[in-house]
């Protein structure tokens, strides 16, 4: 069995956009970051509604957030590391 190693160095310019916006609300609200809230700012810089949530995906598989939880169909998101 072979080990899948993801290069954690290395983020996309989307990725480091939502990036800034999870570090951005994690400084001035210190709450986790709901999904609606990321993808809002990301519509008003002009990204889609699914590539936003694409580059979330990719940035839980490379360990910067990690899902915090659920709850009546909203999800909100915690900063695991730092750009």
């Amino acid at each position: 069995m072979s080990t899948l190693y993801i290069n954690l160095s290395e983020l996309g310019d989307l990725q480091e956009e939502v990036m800034k916006v999870i570090e951005e609300w994690v400084h001035v609200k210190k709450t986790p970051v709901p999904l609606k809230e990321v993808i809002a700012e990301m519509v008003t810089q002009g990204v889609k509604k699914e590539s936003t949530i694409y580059s979330l995906k990719i940035l839980i598989q490379k360990g910067y957030i990690r899902r915090a939880y659920t709850i009546s169909n909203k999800t909100y998101f915690v900063q695991l590391r730092t750009l």
